[in-house]
């Protein structure tokens, strides 16, 4: 332990003669790894020399001990770790402090401690004068849980040798789904099982190791907490999780394993809202993906009761709702939930404004006039219009010009759409300055399969110029409709015309389902989340595949939203897409045409539920911390913690006190 008597030694040395003072003011790194040496003139361990340095080129060893430590929190009991600072030696009174202090936090005597609620790397940094050394602790949580009340002798068999189990059909999630953090947990669900079974589930990462032991009777569905499904999720920047379900049938004297998958946590949160069509009841209704509670009929909150209150389109910036449905209402204010404007004052039949095209900042609508089934939509090529006061804009290039399904690049740079007149797929460039519309270029032609020349639903990616475009393809004119034609996803290239992609793992072209080719092909109307999340963009589409054994019935019953990972950089040939995960928190009925509007992260000084809510990805007493208000750094920027960095998590708190690059494994 540090004692605050070494310093005065120390100090008392150096005026005697026998430490040198260093009195020189050049500039060092900032924070360095151990056993690094600080001379007179500055050095690599801090910035205008320290208390300790050269006198004349003599060098002084600044180390922080152990350089590295671990800490296994099993079931809530766990060691610590104590660190020392030492000037040649000499334990020293260093000022201590670490950049993750919802996982590990350490006194002022250098002893680290965990949380407990979530484990990590932590890195600890010693401060002495104008100098500081860091070492690194990794937190593991292990936990055993028995709510099944399964007996010790029958644990043992459950975590003994296994066979695989030829009887157990596995549903859901997918194989090599990746989640964001952020979202609510999966439910488990699998076929072959009977009534008395008992499992031992287990959700095993880098830093994490949760074991449940339990018992499930058919209907096989496991449910994880929220609270341990956050312990998973939010330990480390995004880990690998193996999930191993092995299975004990009462009186046999082996277990065997259901599965053996693996999944993927991206390393940032998709925070927000989805607003979706709920065919069944005729509105758009509001769910939360991260809390898994029931759907908010927003709408009828606000007055807004008639039915039909459908065909809608969210802007980007979350605020805008533009109604195309039967109702008054044609643009609502989602953020104080009161209307705007009816088409009716304008002179317009409301289904004029069904499924357009809204900017991100809900100030330019541009209308639909794909021959949709409805029939939705315009039919008169009066091109812009202003969603807020009904104001009709002219000179704009679209005067005129009939645009089928059209979509605003969420950077409000570009539109992307259908030719009214050969189904390809195209883009204007878009000046939101002026409203201009221009250089008209073809993308994609429809080509000439005729279970593949309708593409539909275009959705521009949240690049800075929208590079990539998100669309389904299926049979024209019945992949219109998501009640009749088939549809597959699949992705173009802004840039480079004709350079197309087929999203093979979001429409699950490969992926062994139980069901067979019952859950393929019925993809459709996909849509970019508005901002990147944990490197990667999200797509939300409607499908008619089956849901575990929740939702099993024929594709004319079952209609769902679903999510897709997509890599952020793809590559012609590649695909880029990850399987799909469903929606938590929608309601059981048909539903279809997601728009993901997300929340701002929360900065420092704000109430925080989770590390992965706030700007900085650190949650510490329930609340976010890292520069002031709104205050970050970019790149080789200062910073003490990840919190500090404006792009965490692609950028984090180097060792030098700089915000850098940090890739995700």
């Amino acid at each position: 332990m540090r004692r605050a008597w070494l310093f005065w030694v120390v100090l008392a040395a150096a005026v005697m003669g026998l430490l040198p003072l260093a009195c020189g003011g050049g500039s060092g790194s900032g924070s360095s790894g151990s056993g690094e040496t600080s001379t007179a003139g500055g050095g690599t361990g801090g910035s205008g020399g320290g208390l300790i340095g050269g006198n004349g080129g003599a060098a002084t060893t600044l180390e922080i001990t152990p350089t590295s430590g671990e800490i296994v929190l099993t079931n809530g009991v766990g060691n610590t770790v104590d660190f020392d600072l030492l000037a040649n030696g000499t334990s020293v009174n260093a000022k201590w402090t670490v950049d993750k202090g919802s996982v590990a936090t350490v006194n002022g005597d250098g002893t680290v401690t965990a949380v407990g609620d979530k484990g990590g790397e932590v890195k600890v940094t010693a401060q002495f004068g104008n100098d500081s050394r860091s070492a690194t602790v990794t937190v593991k949580i292990v936990n055993e849980l028995n709510p099944g009340g399964i007996a010790d002798p029958d644990i043992g068999i459950l975590k003994g040798p296994t066979d695989p189990n030829a009887g157990v059909v596995w549903l859901y999630p997918y194989d090599k789904t990746v989640f964001p953090k952020g979202i609510y947990p999966p439910e488990l669900m699998w076929d072959g099982g009977a009534a008395g079974d008992e499992y031992y589930v287990r959700y095993k990462t880098k830093f994490v190791d949760i074991g449940i032991f339990t018992k499930v009777d058919p209907p096989s569905r496991f449910l994880l907490d929220e609270a341990t499904w956050r312990t998973v999720t939010e330990s480390g920047k995004g880990e690998d999780v193996q999930l191993t379900v092995t299975r004990l049938v009462p009186g046999q004297a082996k277990a065997t394993l259901a599965v053996d998958n693996t999944w993927k946590i991206a390393p940032g949160a998709l925070r927000g809202f989805v607003y979706y069509w709920s065919n069944s009841l005729g509105r758009v209704l509001r769910i939360d993906p991260g809390k898994g509670t029931a759907p908010e009929d927003f709408l009828l909150a606000a007055g807004i009761s008639q039915p039909c209150s459908t065909c809608h389109t969210v802007s980007a910036d979350g605020l805008t709702l533009v109604i195309g449905g039967d109702v008054g209402t044609s643009t609502f204010n989602l953020l104080d939930n009161t209307p705007t404007l009816q088409l009716a004052t304008i002179g317009k039949p409301v289904r004029n404004w069904a499924m357009p095209a809204v900017s991100p900042d809900g100030k330019v609508l541009i209308e639909n006039n794909a021959q949709l089934p409805g029939p939705p939509g315009s039919a008169d090529g009066t091109g812009m219009w202003n969603p807020q006061t009904g104001e009709h804009l002219i000179g704009t290039g679209l005067d005129g010009v009939y645009l089928d399904m059209p979509a605003f690049a969420p950077s409000n740079k570009a539109i992307a759409a259908v030719d009214h007149n050969t189904h390809g797929l195209i883009k204007y460039a878009f000046d939101p300055a002026t409203n201009m519309a221009t250089g008209l270029t073809s993308l994609v032609e429809p080509g000439a399969d005729p279970s593949l020349n309708a593409i539909c639903f275009p959705s521009v990616a949240p690049a800075a110029d929208g590079t990539w475009v998100t669309y389904h393809r299926g049979s024209y004119p019945g992949s219109l409709d998501t009640r009749t034609g088939p549809g597959d996803l699949y992705l173009a290239s802004m840039d480079t015309p004709g350079t197309e992609i087929r999203l093979r793992s979001a429409n699950g072209d490969d992926y062994p389902y139980p069901v067979g080719d019952r859950d393929r092909h019925y993809n459709y109307e996909p849509t970019f989340a508005p901002q990147e999340a944990g490197g990667y963009h999200w797509i939300v589409f409607t499908s008619r595949r089956t849901y575990g054994n929740r939702l099993t019935g024929d594709k004319s019953v079952v209609k769902q939203l679903w999510i897709t990972a997509i890599d952020l950089n793809p590559k012609p040939g590649e695909d880029p897409s990850h399987p799909a995960f469903w929606i938590p928190g929608q309601d059981a009925n048909l539903n279809m045409r997601g728009f993901w509007a997300q929340k701002n992260c929360i900065v420092s000084g704000q109430a925080c539920d989770n590390d992965s809510d706030c700007c900085g990805g650190v949650c510490q007493n329930g609340m976010c911390l890292g520069l002031p208000g709104d205050e970050c750094s970019d790149e080789g920027g200062a910073c003490t913690i990840d919190a500090d960095c404006c792009n965490f998590p692609a950028e984090t708190c180097q060792e030098g006190g700089t915000c850098g690059t940090d890739v995700p494994q």
